[in-house]
C-alpha cells in the first residue's frame, strides 16, 4: 500500500513538473517579441507607405488578424501579412516577410525597410505608391521583390544591380522610363524578371539576356528598339513574353535551344517577312503565341506534336498552305489563325463552329474532346 501511495505522489509531482515546463515554454514563445529597433522601423514604414491600420500595441509576430489577415482565396487581390522568424539563435523574432497587396496605399516605397535586417520578401503590388525604389533597398538581402501596378516613375535605378540575392523582381505596370540599365546583369541569382508595361526605350542590354538562371522573362508593352535579341544563353527559360514591345523581327533561330519552354508569347514585331522559327524541340509548350510577327511560309507540321498545347495563336501573319492536323491536341482550348492568308482550306472539323455550353466534352466529327474545366471551346479561324 505504501509503495502504491509513493507511486501516486511521484506521478502527481511528475505531472506538475510537465505542466510547469509546458507553461514555461508557452510563456517564452509568447514573450518572443520583436527587437525595439524593428518595431520602430515598422512604425516608420507605416508612415512612409501611408498605412494607418497597424496596431502597434499588439505583437506583430503573434499572428494577430491586425497583422496577418486570413487568405480569402487564390483570386483575392487584397493581402495583409507580416510574417516573423522566431527561430533565430538570439531568442527574438525578426520580420521576414511583408505582403501589403491591394490596400490603396498612396505613399512612397519606404527607405526604412533597410532597418529590417532579416527581411527576405516585400510585396506592395496593386497600390498607388509613387516615387522610385529607394537606394537603401540595394543593401537589403531580399529574395523576392514585387512593386507591380503602382505609380513609380523615373529611370530604373542602376543600384538595383547590387541586389544580388534577389530571385524574383517585378516592376510591371508602372511608369518607369529610359533604358534598362546594364547593371541588372549583376543580379546573377535572378530567376524571374518582369519589366512589362512601362515606358522603357532603347535596346535591351546584352548583360540582361545573360542572366542564365532566369526561368521567366516578361518585357511586354514597352518601346524598345532594335532586333529581337537572341535568348539562346537562357537555357533554363520556361516563360518568355514579349508582346507589343517595339522590337524588330525575326524571331531568332537560336530560340530552338530553349527546350524547357512552357509559354512562348511574342507579338507585333516590325521588319520584313521571315520564316517560321524552329520550335520542334519545344514539345512541352502549353501556350504558343507568335501573333503579328511577319511570319511567312507554311505552318510546320511539328505543331501537331505539341500535345500539351492549350493556346495556339498565329494570327496576323503571312502564312499559307494547309493547316496541320491538330486533332490529337486534346488539351487545345484556343486556336487563333485569323488574317493569315491561308491558301488551302482546313478540314471541315476545324472550320466548323462548335460551341460547348458548359459540359466536359464535345464531339467534333469522329473526335471526342474532353475538358476538365467547364469552359466553351474557342476556335478562331
Amino acid at each position: 500500500m505504501s509503495a502504491l501511495h509513493d507511486f501516486s505522489i511521484s506521478s502527481f509531482l511528475l505531472i506538475l513538473v510537465l505542466c510547469f515546463v509546458v507553461q514555461t515554454i508557452e510563456a517564452q514563445n509568447y514573450s518572443r517579441l520583436l527587437p525595439p529597433q524593428e518595431k520602430n522601423a515598422l512604425i516608420e514604414i507605416a508612415e512612409q507607405l501611408g498605412k494607418k491600420d497597424w496596431d502597434f500595441d499588439l505583437n506583430p509576430c503573434n499572428g494577430n488578424r491586425n497583422w496577418t489577415t486570413p487568405k480569402i482565396d487564390n483570386t483575392s487581390t487584397y493581402v495583409n501579412n507580416v510574417t516573423c522568424n522566431c527561430s533565430t539563435p538570439d531568442g527574438l523574432c525578426h520580420v521576414q516577410i511583408i505582403l501589403l497587396k491591394g490596400q490603396d496605399l498612396a505613399g512612397v516605397l519606404p527607405p526604412s525597410l533597410v532597418k529590417l535586417p532579416y527581411l527576405k520578401t516585400i510585396d506592395v503590388s496593386r497600390n498607388y505608391l509613387s516615387g522610385t525604389i529607394p537606394p537603401e533597398w540595394a543593401s537589403i538581402k531580399l529574395e523576392y521583390m514585387s512593386v507591380m501596378v503602382n505609380r513609380l516613375s523615373g529611370p530604373i535605378p542602376k543600384y538595383l544591380g547590387n541586389m544580388t540575392t534577389l530571385l524574383y523582381m517585378s516592376l510591371e505596370n508602372n511608369m518607369f522610363n529610359g533604358t534598362v540599365p546594364k547593371e541588372l546583369g549583376n543580379m546573377v541569382n535572378l530567376q524571374s524578371l518582369t519589366l512589362s508595361f512601362n515606358n522603357l526605350t532603347g535596346k535591351l542590354p546584352e548583360e540582361v539576356i545573360k542572366l542564365t538562371k532566369l526561368t521567366e522573362l516578361r518585357l511586354s508593352g514597352n518601346n524598345f528598339t532594335g532586333i529581337l535579341p537572341s535568348f539562346g544563353s537562357l537555357k533554363n527559360l520556361q516563360k518568355l513574353e514579349i508582346q507589343a514591345s517595339g522590337f524588330e523581327g525575326p524571331v531568332p533561330p537560336s530560340i530552338s535551344i530553349l527546350t524547357g519552354m512552357k509559354e512562348l508569347r511574342i507579338s507585333d514585331l516590325t521588319g520584313s517577312a521571315s520564316k517560321f522559327p524552329p520550335l520542334e524541340n519545344m514539345t512541352g509548350l502549353t501556350k504558343l503565341m507568335l501573333r503579328s510577327c511577319n511570319l511567312s511560309g507554311k505552318i510546320p507540321s511539328y505543331i501537331a506534336n505539341m500535345l500539351q498545347l492549350k493556346i495556339l495563336d498565329l494570327s496576323f501573319n503571312r502564312l499559307e498552305g494547309p493547316i496541320p492536323d491538330l486533332e490529337r491536341l486534346d488539351t487545345l482550348k484556343t486556336l487563333e489563325l485569323g488574317k493569315c492568308l491561308l491558301s488551302n482550306a482546313c478540314s471541315k472539323n476545324w472550320y466548323s463552329v462548335h460551341i460547348n455550353c458548359g459540359g466536359e466534352s464535345v464531339t467534333i466529327g469522329d473526335t471526342i474532346l474532353n475538358y476538365t474545366r467547364q469552359l466553351a471551346s474557342q476556335l478562331y479561324l
